[in-house]
């Protein structure tokens, strides 16, 4: 009963929506509320998102502007496979709320200073206040943007841009879930300082960190990681609306011990981003080489996706990896929890296509989500195999 009110909720919801009288438009970041015309009434969304700013005043030479900022994102998954079924059910009881599962939960705040400084942080909330409410500090930094060529900061980061799925922000990805490649390289919320910036059409980006990731801030005892990107525009010479291509590099040194993408001394991504009118693409080939007992591993994924209607995105995604030795393991979120799995999930090759719709009700800042996705591992040496779907439902806002 609970789950049949959980779909009803979020199918009402959709529902209801269309007639909200919200206009749409596709944007360089998938789409976004219609910019409202000079002296016109603000819609009910940007009076409420409107609260989360406590103050803002270009006038200030010193505070410019203060305001809170979180996401909550819920989801329900139900799989089944040859291995057994699983789902948000299988999922610790500690990160429920009755059939759904909050996949994020983070409060924090972002302030602007002295018209160069940026300063904000986010910490994840324990969804049920157990054993607290506080879970950790997501990220904490302090950004000096004294121009677009050149941004440095220090602090508590996301070690995200590597890859475009991980340089993407999950208040934007367009499917439920991470690639498995995208997930295994990536090391997590490090310690450290990184620069980026833009030069005509040139993007960079550098960065150093503390190869542990920590409830808080680094204890430096754990070896460092090292990560580079160039990039360059081309939106000018492509005749498409958006047109980026960017290969990333990183390092982790012998003692670094982050998270499963630092038992990989190398690692490399070569991503694109298109967008023209209501289509996109992102693709992305990567891969690293293990150190010790971890194998080498490959692939690459495409994520087309198409506005079908004003607000409504359908999403596919295709993606491949190999993994010498078994060096490959199925994703720890859901299939990982098939109820017989064999051999912990291991293989040396998986396949898996998703398909879904996003329906933006105010932009990515509140949407509504629903995809289901077939994975394939194919099992050498003492792996198993693994063939199954996983069906997903969810919600996801941010302020």
């Amino acid at each position: 009963m609970k789950l049949k009110t959980s779909l009803f909720l979020l199918t009402a919801g959709l529902l209801s929506s269309a007639h909200a009288g919200e206009v749409m438009v596709a944007s360089g970041k998938g789409v976004e509320p219609a910019v409202q015309p000079a002296g016109s009434e603000k819609s009910i969304y940007d009076k409420i998102w409107g609260l989360a700013t406590l103050y803002k005043s270009d006038d200030n030479p010193v505070l410019q502007e203060f305001a809170l900022q979180g996401r909550l994102q819920l989801q329900w998954a139900d799989g089944s496979s040859d291995q057994g079924d699983y789902g948000t059910a299988d999922r610790p009881d500690e990160v429920l709320w009755g059939d759904l599962e909050v996949r994020r939960w983070r409060l924090g705040f972002k302030s602007k200073w002295f018209r160069q400084f940026k300063l904000e942080g986010q910490i994840d909330v324990s969804p049920n206040w157990d054993p607290e409410f506080y879970g950790k500090i997501y990220d904490l930094n302090l950004t000096w943007t004294p121009s677009e060529a050149f941004n440095i900061g220090i602090g508590k980061y996301k070690a995200n841009f590597f890859s475009v799925e991980q340089a993407t922000s999950s208040k934007e990805i367009l499917t439920f879930e991470r690639a498995l490649l995208s997930n295994t390289l990536f090391t997590g919320e490090l310690t450290g300082a990184r620069v980026n910036g833009k030069i005509d059409n040139l993007i960079y980006t550098a960065g150093v960190y503390a190869g542990d990731d920590q409830r808080e801030f680094t204890e430096f005892d754990a070896g460092v990681v090292y990560q580079a990107g160039i990039g360059y525009d081309l939106t000018s010479v492509t005749g498409f609306d958006k047109t980026i291509v960017k290969f990333d590099y990183q390092y982790s040194d012998d003692a670094a011990n982050a998270g499963g993408g630092a038992n990989y001394e190398h690692a490399f991504s070569f991503n694109s981003t298109w967008e023209k009118g209501r289509f996109g693409l992102f693709t992305d080939v990567l891969g690293g080489t293990g150190r010790g007992s971890v194998s080498d591993v490959w692939g690459f994924h495409v994520i087309p996706s198409y506005f079908i209607a004003d607000g409504l995105q359908l999403v596919a995604r295709y993606q491949y990896a190999s993994g010498d030795n078994d060096g490959l393991r199925l994703q720890s979120r859901y299939e990982r929890l098939a109820s017989d799995l064999t051999d912990g999930g291991r293989g040396d090759e998986y396949q898996a296509v998703y398909l879904g719709l996003n329906y933006y009700l105010y932009g990515h800042k509140l949407k509504l989500m629903a995809g289901t996705e077939y994975h394939n591992m194919s099992g050498g040496g003492d792996g198993g195999d693994f063939d199954g779907w996983t069906t997903l439902v969810g919600l996801r806002m941010f302020f």
